[in-house]
């Protein structure tokens, strides 16, 4: 009796992969300290890209509600540049890459047949930096999704809205990043 119910428990859950790639922006604060004569600082988010696997569980047949649970590892790319003046060449300039892993958890409700909304929160560990290095490792976004299912694949379109200061360098005291992310996932 038990190896039945379990049985089917597990035949209600999909699992597939998930592929993502998109923009953001960093919500960033100078180090005065650092950059006293500066004034002409820019940092900008390049692009994001992952590749994962989500399990999708449905609460019931008879209600709308189901969770996603996604395992990703992924990359960020940005830039920056620090100078005193916009005639004058950059004091500190960096391409930087954050390689990252992170599980998300999202609450979804079909709203029409293929059609779902979520929200959730995706804890992120970053845990290498190339270019300019930060002294910050962990962030928990909080998640907002839009997603439509074709039959064989679906698209999702998610904001990440980054609440941890990631970016502590030498020049920036801090640095929040969104992200906009668009993902397909494929169910086997």
């Amino acid at each position: 009796m038990l190896f039945a119910l379990t049985f089917t428990t597990q035949a209600q859950v999909e699992s597939g992969l998930l592929i993502g790639g998109g923009l953001g922006s960093i919500s960033s604060k100078y180090n005065a300290g650092a950059l006293q004569t500066s004034r002409n600082n820019d940092v900008n988010y390049k692009a994001n890209v992952s590749l994962g696997y989500r399990f999708r569980v449905p609460f019931s047949d008879t209600t709308p509600l189901f969770a996603d649970l996604d395992a990703n590892l992924g990359l960020k790319l940005w830039h920056s540049e620090y100078g005193a003046s916009s005639v004058h060449p950059a004091f500190s300039e960096n391409s930087s890459d954050i390689f990252y892993t992170s599980l998300s958890g999202t609450l979804n409700y079909s709203v029409l047949e293929n059609l779902s909304i979520g929200a959730g929160v995706e804890p992120t560990y970053y845990f290498r930096f190339e270019g300019e290095d930060s002294s910050k490792h962990f962030d928990t976004p909080i998640v907002g999704k839009v997603a439509y299912n074709f039959d064989t694949f679906e698209i999702g379109f998610s904001y990440k809205y980054g609440l941890m200061n990631v970016l502590k360098t030498d020049y920036l005291e801090s640095g929040k990043i969104r992200d906009w992310q668009i993902s397909v996932w494929i169910p086997f």
